[in-house]
């Protein structure tokens, strides 16, 4: 077991995260320590790694709406802390846990006005532990990712104001619909060829308490997906998920039969990348808070896409940027008649040792007059 010289480093990385001056997403993990494949002592065979993004962000709505918004004053843009711990078996074989905990940097400062009332100070964004082998495939036990983001979510989860239209974002609560980071789960994932296939199996979890005296309990649920390679460049996924739950009220409840259907299509040659994905939901998308029976919409459809060209730059400071648009829909139907569309023009500067800034002008058209928006995002990658 070698244990990395970085660690001290690692060390003051994380205190300055706790400071939440920046904010990143991971390009790599920091490897704490390495398996030794030439020593035959158990202890010798653990990998640890460790990673982390900090965030800062700044939304300000046009129109004054929100001056005095947490949002409009600064706030914490998702800091989260990871850590793998894994075990190799023998050379096929790894054992695997994972950890990533988020953490609302202006909440544990107690910087008021700086976070959402009500929102926790940490969270559990992920937490599981498995297998992984080449031959038998990965099987992991969980909170962790759904089939549907890892194929079809993630393929446009690669700018700020996004999920808006992906199963991903527009459902109840990702963490309990099984649509997201989803809690109690298991997930299989095999590779063939060109081909990864998933298959998801979400179990019965606790109630989820909604406002007006509702609450959302999921029973179980299945969900099957596939990524194939068409060319290097070139990559199809579709993902289908079904889960039985309720909604219940005082004294009366509603069973649900929810269903997300989703594909993408993702290019990316070169500097190049472009993502078109979609999906269609049947009582997923929640439209009338008030109702147990019509809790959801009984029918919807959402749209995102993105286009992104990296220009390399010969700088001392600044390694590229990223310019891009994207944009998203998503449309209610049957019990409901609603309609959310954001048009976004961005540009993400990417700095030396991991720091990286995002601007976002975005355009919104929606049935609730959503406001227009300019968003800010300042990242720190360790």
């Amino acid at each position: 077991m070698k244990v990395s010289p970085r660690l001290p480093r690692v060390l003051s990385v994380i205190g300055l995260g706790v400071l939440g001056s920046y904010a990143a997403t991971a390009s790599a993990e920091i490897n704490l320590v390495t398996p030794d494949t030439g020593s035959s002592s158990a202890w010798d065979q653990f990998e640890v790694q460790f990673g982390g993004s900090i965030r800062a962000q700044y939304l300000n709505r046009v129109g004054g709406a929100d001056d005095h918004s947490y949002q409009h004053r600064g706030y914490d843009g998702g800091t989260r802390f990871r850590l793998h711990v894994n075990y190799r078996v023998d050379e096929d074989l790894k054992l695997l846990s994972y950890a990533e905990l988020g953490v609302d940097t202006a909440h544990v400062l107690g910087m008021d006005g700086h976070y959402q009332d009500g929102h926790k100070t940490t969270d559990r964004r992920q937490v599981y532990a498995g297998f992984d082998s080449q031959r038998y495939g990965r099987l992991t036990f969980g909170k962790q990712n759904s089939v549907y983001y890892d194929t079809v979510g993630v393929q446009t989860d690669q700018w700020d104001y996004d999920l808006k239209a992906q199963a991903s974002g527009v459902g109840i609560d990702g963490n309990y619909d099984g649509s997201y980071r989803t809690r109690k789960s298991a997930k299989y994932i095999y590779t063939y060829g060109d081909a990864e296939f998933f298959a998801g199996w979400v179990f019965p979890d606790d109630d989820l308490h909604l406002d007006n005296d509702l609450d959302y309990r999921r029973k179980s649920g299945g969900s099957l997906g596939v990524a194939y390679s068409l060319t290097p460049d070139l990559t199809l996924t579709a993902a289908y998920a079904n889960t039985d739950a309720e909604i219940k009220g005082q004294g009366d409840h509603e069973s649900y039969r929810q269903q997300t259907t989703g594909t993408a299509i993702t290019w990316a040659p070169g500097a190049w990348y472009l993502s078109l994905g979609g999906g269609y939901y049947t009582d997923f998308v929640p439209a009338d808070d008030d109702s147990v029976d019509d809790y959801f919409a009984s029918d919807a459809y959402g749209v995102e896409y993105l286009v992104k060209y990296t220009l390399p730059v010969e700088g001392v400071l600044v390694r590229n940027v990223q310019p891009y648009v994207a944009g998203d829909r998503v449309k209610l139907e049957g019990n409901a008649d609603e309609q959310r569309n954001h048009q976004v023009v961005g540009l993400t500067t990417n700095f030396a040792h991991g720091f990286r800034l995002d601007l976002e002008r975005i355009f919104a058209n929606t049935s609730d007059d959503e406001a227009d928006g300019f968003l800010a995002r300042a990242r720190y990658d360790f």
